[in-house]
């Protein structure tokens, strides 16, 4: 029995009420060229209450006896909302290898022993700068929906790298991040080290054999990094029901399905999903923060638009159920509509097969930058390490073409999907004042045909 919630809920007496403890524990080590730059840890701790009385109010404090029934009124959200019963239960990542096994001296050390080995590749190009950071966090949950009780436990693991590059008299900067839930060993699942060798690696190729691109019509395939950006930005956001309800409008922008009339938005072997129950995944729960089971969601299927990322009061508006789609990111934040995993579902090819007959196109491994409007319509990425395709086999690489235009002409022009599946960590941020969470985006290979290529 989750007791001190209960004493808490029985505060309000009305037809539904949220009563959540939300704890974030989080330690970050970072490091400059080997030499540790700091440490940080950080426990934010509280509580809070959401409830609905003819309009939908909230209330927050560090200290449970504040919480009273005189929150402040979430204005511009529905005066109704659906009441379906909440589930209760448990859902908890394991750690196989505990965040506390390895003490804070070994972790510098090891990620002292990554940079050394990172700064002394056997590379043509001169690293100038080279950041390596490991975070890890613990969320824990403990929630009461009107009378279920929920409880939640969720520890991640996050490596994030930033890598200045320079030679043959052009200079490149490499950020990403590796990362899952769970303990300590996901530092050996990953394969870091393996990583960013390989990248610095690959990044001196770039600089050193890197060509130019001519602009104009061509085959494109886009690896896991590039359309698990193109997942998250331009379906993922537009898919949220109150962002195409407008809630977001004056802080994020709107939709694309908020002002154009369309059903059929990308080709017959596009499906977007966005499952929280992957396992092991950055952005996985079982039981969103309004009580409602957490379930894979087809967002486009076939190409057609299939459901929107829904609460219980943006459902209401649409005349649904809700998909367990609402998280907080703290104690002092309400709960949104929010992505968990947002990816492109694999299809059954190879890579190989979606290679073969490309005869002048581009393989878009990495951007260096991405660009997108505040309908979700219009973007623009930028690679960092491309490579050319020339009668189907993959060639040298080239310098950073960049691949623009709308996000319904792009997902129209894929005709091919491979049978891969690779996830990548990100933090969403959204809404005012904002609410960063951790998710995970990806999906497979992809082919587009005849898209447009520039020039930086």
């Amino acid at each position: 029995m989750l007791d001190e919630l209960q004493k808490i809920r029985e505060k309000f007496p009305f037809r539904y009420v949220e009563v959540r403890k939300h704890v974030v524990n989080s330690r970050v080590i970072s490091l400059m060229n080997g030499e540790l730059l700091g440490v940080y840890g950080e426990e934010e701790k509280g509580y809070s209450v959401r409830y609905f009385n003819g309009s939908l109010f909230f209330t927050s404090s560090q200290d449970p006896e504040d919480l009273k029934p005189s929150g402040e009124v979430l204005e511009g959200w529905s005066k109704e909302l659906i009441d379906s019963e909440p589930s209760a239960g448990h859902y908890e990542v394991e750690e196989k290898a505990a965040l506390n096994s390895m003490g804070l001296k070994e972790k510098i050390q090891l990620l002292k022993e990554m940079s050394k080995e990172v700064l002394s590749s056997d590379i043509r190009s001169k690293i100038n700068n080279f950041v390596l950071t490991y975070s890890e966090s613990v969320e824990s949950k403990e929630l009461v929906v009107n009378e279920a009780e929920i409880t939640g436990r969720v520890p991640r693991v996050l490596i994030s790298y930033n890598i200045v590059m320079s030679g043959n008299g052009r200079t490149v900067n490499a950020w990403s991040e590796l990362g899952e839930s769970g303990g300590l060993e996901k530092l050996k699942d990953l394969k870091v080290q393996d990583h960013l060798l390989e990248r610095v690696k690959s990044l001196d190729e770039v600089l050193q054999r890197g060509k130019g691109v001519t602009p104009g019509k061509k085959d494109v395939v886009l690896s896991p990094v590039l359309s698990g950006i193109m997942a998250h930005e331009s379906v993922g956001h537009p898919f949220e029901a109150d962002r195409v309800l407008g809630r977001e409008f004056a802080q994020a922008g709107t939709s694309y399905l908020a002002v154009q009339e369309i059903r059929d938005v990308g080709s017959s072997v596009v499906n977007v999903a966005d499952d929280p129950t992957i396992t092991g995944s950055l952005g996985f729960y079982l039981i969103d923060d309004e009580g409602v089971r957490a379930r894979r969601k087809l967002l486009i299927k076939e190409g057609e638009v299939n459901e929107l990322l829904q609460d219980r009061f943006s459902a209401r508006k649409f005349n649904t159920t809700s998909n367990g789609s609402a998280r907080a990111s703290g104690y002092d934040r309400e709960p949104l509509v929010r992505m968990s995993n947002t990816f492109f579902v694999p299809g059954e090819m190879n890579l190989r097969e979606l290679m073969e007959d490309v005869k002048d196109g581009i393989y878009f491994k990495t951007y260096m930058e991405w660009n997108i409007d505040d309908m979700r319509l219009g973007q623009r990425y930028i690679a960092l390490e491309a490579y050319e395709i020339r009668d189907g086999e993959l060639g040298g690489p080239l310098l950073f073409p960049v691949l623009e235009g709308k996000t319904t002409d792009f997902l129209r022009a894929i005709d091919g999907v491979d049978d891969s599946l690779e996830l990548f960590p990100g933090t969403c941020g959204k809404g005012d004042p904002d609410q960063g969470i951790p998710v995970s985006m990806g999906g497979p290979n992809m082919r587009l045909r005849n898209v447009h290529i520039k020039v930086i």
